[in-house]
């Protein structure tokens, strides 16, 4: 198992022009990636729930920022299992990584395994404290703004 970088942190949002703005305009965020809808598959593998799920990707100094909003998602802050917020991480194998984490006891989340497109997978887990993290798998050359910047490789 190798984890080979960080790729983002994702907050929920309730109102996705609203976010980018504040990011954007307040905080120097660069979008990276416009609103793309998440299907069904790919809502569930962010922990949603629904049939979609509306993701934008912002960047700041290296730090990438995904804002998720759904019919699900709950404020960030406040209290509830609605709330979509992670943190990402690319692995080498997807399938040696989720092993290796269940031999340590790791929870693994129900449902959440997800084949993006060929060789594109990815799976939440959760930390000893129940944060989800995403891990993603993609093979190399696949162009992905949330695994690569675009025309270099992620730091």
């Amino acid at each position: 198992m190798a984890v080979l970088r960080m790729l983002h942190v994702a907050l929920g949002v309730t109102d996705l022009a609203r976010s980018i703005a504040f990011y954007r305009d307040g905080l120097g965020f660069a979008l990276v990636a416009d609103a793309m809808a998440v299907g069904q598959a790919g809502a569930r593998a962010l922990g949603a729930a629904g049939d979609r799920c509306d993701a934008v990707l912002l960047e700041r100094d290296g730090f990438r920022l995904e804002l998720l909003r759904s019919a699900s998602a709950v404020r960030a802050g406040s209290a509830g299992a609605g709330t979509l917020a992670h943190a990402a991480l690319a692995v080498d194998d997807l399938a040696t990584t989720l092993q290796s984490l269940r031999d340590l006891g790791v929870e693994i989340v129900p449902d959440s395994l997800a084949e993006h497109a060929r060789g594109v997978r990815s799976c939440l887990v959760r930390d000893p404290d129940g944060f989800p993290i995403l891990l993603h798998q993609a093979p190399a050359g696949v162009a992905s703004p949330w695994a690569e910047r675009r025309g270099a490789s992620a730091g």
